[in-house]
């Protein structure tokens, strides 16, 4: 009595998700087969209402039925969801072995049915139904299991509730079916416990379809068959512990056998549980099964060492983008290919590349050509012949028309990098009679990363070095502009003072004396850039004499600076005419940042091994901070459009290459002193080593 009721009860719970099905759908592609569960559930429940008494737990035909029509409903339903919305992701070989598996328990159930009562006799009918029927069981909680542990979605409860579902129909008919072998009758309270696990799986399934109705459209399972290997070996060694040890049972007394039995069935349970939905048990079972059950079609190592030995050994004479085809069109034995890239995200795509082929494209791809998103949103690999055999497949692209001068392109890997297509490869076909198959897309995806990396270095490497080639020629650019700026300033001042004294005897030889040295530090110049040494000849000179020739240089400015000379000779081994250049510069910032009234001083100190210049002002001044991150940078300015921003930078290259230090104390209000420290050359000084400068004509 207690049976019919709770079996009356899932019929009810049946009949409303039925009702739920048909008013409200449970998507476009799992509605047919939830109104099967449902129908599956209700048929069951119905038999097993009405059927006549038998022993509790035992199957005849009819009863047979019944179960096989819920496990099938159940498993349909499983089935759908794996494959996926294109019906690729289930690997075809485990959907054929589980059909025949399927097959197999049909036609023992039809040849036990329709055999004479003398063949019937001869076996124990129904332990042969009870072991097909825990093999289906069996087989369905492992599909749930894979469905929950590889589905790759955004998580939702309601797609872990489906599988939970589903997993407890399999396994409570699993438990029961494995427990029947085992004792001569199941106790009446583990087949209650069996039907209220079917009506709480409807509740959760109902919950599920309403919370997410469109399952198949966001779910992708890993296609590789290797990954079902685990849960299936687990399965079937749950099996074989239930058929093994049904003699062992059956040969003790009814009593001890119906109070070990569930508790044994329940262990062996709880581990394939473990098994089934285990991360880490898994992941090392699978291990196990590849390494000595399972070998892979190709050896992963030598493809990766063969893969970094093309693109990155040393002594290559192929350019790398030749090398990139090259490496994916091994892995496939394609006999060439061409290799396409972008120049930035939104540039279209041009073919820089070719390998064994002649055929080098000139179509241009835009970056919103349908191929080019179709692999950028599922990241997959067009196949040119799958896409012609099975069109549905790649739904809303066709062959692309940029490929209608390669008739013989088979395949468009697409690069990746950082998510998004840089480029691609296109290999041509090897064979009429290839097919790629799940490791090659793999294999190919896997090494389109690796590839991608690499081009994506090798173009931004080309591009840095661009990018330093016009920073050196901007850079010697704006060196030529300072010293330029220099000269203009000397001819300037001399051009300004000629009105007013070109009647001047000494003021026409001092302009010629400076132009003529305006015209040899061009010359100069000229030389420099053509040579490319900016350094010129280094010569003992005296120091004071280059100081004078620098303030010669600033002379019309004020403040006027004040230099009083050292007793003693102070000598050193340097350019003489750009340390008077730096001198100026460095005097010249002085006068700017310093009032008219104000003073700059230059103080030169002879020492034993080095010899000290200070330039002092008390002008504005400048903050700790500007000296410690900018002062000294190239290119970096005050003076805005009037400056170039390197005077102080090449003071202080200057002087440092001499061996010597230049460094800056400065407060903001209270000016600034700059101290130069160089080598005292112990040499005797050159004739006409007085660093000397003409005036710029100031009479």
């Amino acid at each position: 009595m207690n049976l019919l009721y709770v079996n009356i009860a899932m019929g009810i719970a049946s009949c409303i998700l039925v009702g739920y099905v048909a008013v409200v759908g449970a998507g476009t592609l799992l509605r047919m087969q939830a109104l099967g569960v449902a129908a599956g559930s209700l048929v069951w429940a119905a038999w097993f209402a009405l059927a006549p008494d038998e022993p509790a737990g035992a199957v005849r035909s009819g009863g047979f039925l019944a179960e096989l029509i819920l496990l099938l409903a159940w498993y349909a339903l499983v089935e759908r969801m794996l494959r996926g919305p294109y019906l690729q992701s289930m690997p075809e070989l485990v959907r054929r072995a589980v059909r025949w598996v399927w097959l197999v328990v049909v036609v023992l159930g039809v040849v036990v049915a329709l055999a004479e009562p003398q063949l019937v006799a001869l076996v124990d009918v129904n332990a042969v139904l009870q072991v097909g029927l825990l093999m289906l069981g069996l087989l369905g909680a492992v599909l749930a299991a894979q469905l929950y542990g590889e589905a790759t979605i955004e998580p939702h409860a309601s797609l872990r509730g489906f599988c939970v579902a589903a997993a407890l129909v399999m396994g409570a008919q699993a438990f029961v079916h494995a427990l029947a072998l085992l004792v001569p009758e199941v106790p009446e309270w583990l087949l209650l416990l069996r039907i209220a696990v079917q009506v709480l799986a409807l509740g959760i399934l109902s919950w599920a379809l309403q919370s997410n109705p469109q399952w198949s459209l966001a779910i992708f399972v890993s296609p590789q068959a290797r990954v079902y290997a685990p849960r299936l070996l687990a399965a079937l060694a749950a099996l074989l512990l239930i058929v093994l040890v049904a003699p062992f049972y059956l040969s003790m007394s009814s009593s001890a056998a119906v109070v070990t039995a569930p508790l044994y069935v329940a262990v062996v349970g709880f581990c394939l549980t473990l098994v089934l939905f285990s991360e880490r048990l898994r992941a090392q079972l699978r291990v196990f099964v590849s390494k000595h059950f399972l070998p892979f079609r190709y050896d992963y190592r030598e493809e990766w060492l063969r893969l970094i030995d093309t693109l990155a050994s040393p002594g290559q004479e192929q350019p790398l983008p030749i090398r990139a085809i090259k490496s994916l069109a091994q892995i496939v034995g394609s006999p060439g290919g061409l290799l396409w890239l972008r120049e930035g995200p939104a540039a279209p795509f041009g073919c820089i590349e070719g390998w064994n082929t002649q055929m080098v494209s000139d179509a241009t791809i835009p970056a919103n050509d349908p191929v080019i998103q179709f692999m950028q949103q599922r990241q997959w690999i067009l196949d040119t012949a799958e896409l012609q055999r099975q069109p549905e497949l790649y739904p809303g692209i066709g062959r692309p028309d940029w490929l209608a001068d390669l008739p013989d392109a088979l395949l468009v890997v697409p690069l990746f990098s950082n998510e998004t297509i840089i480029g691609f490869v296109v290999l041509i076909q090897s064979s009429s009679a290839f097919r790629l198959t799940f490791e090659e897309i793999d294999l190919l995806r896997t090494s389109g990363r690796q590839v991608a990396a690499h081009l994506a270095q090798y173009s931004a490497d080309r591009q840095l070095a661009e990018a330093k080639q016009f920073e050196a020629f901007n850079r010697l650019t704006a060196f030529v502009m300072h010293d330029l700026k220099n000269l203009i300033a000397q001819q300037s001042l001399m051009v300004k003072n000629a009105a007013k004294h070109k009647t001047n005897p000494a003021f026409v030889e001092d302009a010629m004396a400076t132009i003529e040295n305006s015209v040899a530090r061009m010359n100069k110049l000229l030389q420099q850039l053509q040579s490319g040494d900016a350094a010129g000849p280094r010569r003992v000179v005296s120091l004071a004499s280059c100081v004078n020739s620098a303030l010669r240089k600033c002379e019309g400015r004020r403040p006027v600076p004040a230099f009083v000379e050292p007793v003693a000779p102070v000598n050193v081994y340097v350019e003489a005419e750009r340390l008077a250049s730096v001198l100026a510069h460095l005097i010249r910032n002085a006068q700017d940042a310093t009032p008219a009234e104000g003073r700059v001083d230059l103080e030169l100190m002879p020492g034993a091994d080095r010899a000290s210049l200070t330039i002092r002002d008390n002008g504005c001044g400048m903050d700790e901070a500007f000296i410690r991150t900018r002062l000294f940078r190239p290119f970096d300015s005050t003076k805005g459009s009037q400056g170039m921003g390197i005077g102080v930078y090449q003071a202080r290259s200057f002087v440092l290459s001499n061996g010597g230090t230049l460094s800056v104390e400065s407060a903001v209000g209270e000016g600034t002193t700059v101290h130069i420290e160089l080598p005292v050359a112990a040499d005797e000084l050159e004739a006409g080593g007085d660093g000397g400068q003409h005036a710029t004509g100031v009479g």
